[in-house]
């Protein structure tokens, strides 16, 4: 389930590596041999944080799908097939358009479900398309808050790893749903501290890419502000 997210997040940086690259191939070679130790250590930084999310992922995940999928079966997600009891169930296929029924809980106002069921498939084609559908900066303004503080964690992770494409929308997302969460609260307590020095360590290496503009490193350094103030709260 993790290797899409996994592998976007590493195309991502690539991507922005070869690029990188390639602009400064045209400098002053002192210059570019600089600039590409520095792009190239947080190429480096990939391959430990790819596996830092899969597993940070999958705790979240865990537990903010704990309570929705108490009293049933979450009909976006494929259930596993292989174990020794498969031959009792009928494999669970998901639908071919998930966005039909993220609408249809959205419709009805079940945001929780909605975004723990995006959030589930690890594709964040999917759950920035969610996002994109709520007004999500009035949704956490609301009391309560109708999205759980596992969510909210697992929400800011994931749009944080694949920050490179559309980067102004998820950075005003990332500042909302990071103000949200309460770093003391029991459900995420212990994840906190790990994501945000994740979150804060790709929004930092971000932030130097020659093809980041002055308002992204604007935005970047708001959501970067925020997460520093919640880190100094919980040490």
């Amino acid at each position: 389930m993790f290797e899409q997210i996994d592998t976007t997040f590493k195309k991502g940086m690539m991507e922005h590596t070869t690029a990188a690259l390639q602009h400064f191939e045209t400098q002053h070679s002192a210059v570019a041999l600089a600039l590409r130790d520095a792009i190239s250590s947080a190429s480096s930084m990939t391959q430990t944080l790819s596996g830092e999310f899969a597993e940070g992922q999958r705790k979240l995940i865990a537990l903010a799908a704990a309570g929705v999928n108490s009293n049933g079966v979450n009909p976006l997600v494929i259930q596993p097939s292989n174990g020794p009891l498969s031959g009792l169930h009928d494999k669970v296929e998901a639908p071919l358009d998930p966005t039909k029924e993220l609408s249809r809980l959205i419709s009805e106002h079940q945001y929780e479900e909605a975004f723990t069921a995006a959030l589930q498939r690890s594709d964040v084609t999917i759950v920035s398309w969610l996002c994109s559908q709520v007004d999500l900066q009035k949704l956490l303004s609301a009391t309560p808050v109708p999205l759980s503080q596992g969510v909210l964690l697992s929400l800011l992770q994931q749009l944080a790893c694949d920050i490179h494409a559309d980067t102004p929308r998820k950075l005003t997302w990332m500042t909302d749903v990071a103000v949200a969460i309460i770093p003391t609260d029991p459900m995420i307590a212990m994840h906190v501290r790990p994501i945000f020095e994740q979150v804060y360590q790709i929004l930092s290496h971000h932030r130097t890419l020659p093809t980041v503009s002055a308002a992204e490193v604007a935005s970047i350094r708001l959501v970067m502000h925020v997460i520093n103030s919640i880190l100094t709260t919980c040490k």
